[in-house]
């Protein structure tokens, strides 16, 4: 007689998804990352933003790549998901608030769908990027759990 695998009550660990997931922003945000932190002990820059985002959205990659700046850089996390990643260089958490929320308005005055929004504003080099990465995506899948759509949340690392 075969017996049933027991499952564990509490599972506290990282979803397969998530961990792939993560591992994905890391290998496109990572290295992006190191040389904003170079810039930021090197006293060029003072501080700088890394924003996660998706949205129901037809060109989403094209409307972000013409309304971002030069200086902003913009990565594809996950094509399936309409998922992307910005790192804003010299600004703060209250500039990229300002920001995403005028893209918003202006993707969802487009017709956009689900949209979501984490920001994590990085003032210095205390924090490692994996626990930067590991925010974001946290606070991006809280979001989307919450279906605050529309919304940005945002977060200062000190």
């Amino acid at each position: 007689m075969a017996t049933k695998p027991k499952h564990r009550k509490s599972d506290k660990g990282i979803r397969e998804t998530d961990i792939k997931k993560l591992i994905h922003l890391l290998d496109k945000i990572g290295q992006g990352i190191e040389l904003l932190y170079y810039l930021l002990d090197n006293k060029r820059q003072d501080t700088f933003v890394v924003t996660l985002f998706s949205a129901e959205m037809d060109d989403l990659k094209a409307f972000i790549t013409h309304e971002k700046r030069k200086t902003d850089a913009l990565f594809t996390i996950d094509k399936s998901e309409n998922l992307y990643a910005l790192l804003c260089q010299g600004t703060s958490v209250d500039g990229g608030y300002y920001f995403m929320n005028r893209l918003i308005k202006s993707i969802q005055k487009k017709g956009a769908k689900d949209v979501y929004c984490s920001e994590i504003e990085v003032p210095n080099t205390d924090h490692s990027i994996q626990e930067i990465a590991f925010r974001l995506l946290n606070m991006y899948h809280r979001a989307k759990t919450k279906k605050a759509d529309g919304e940005i949340s945002f977060y200062t690392l000190r």
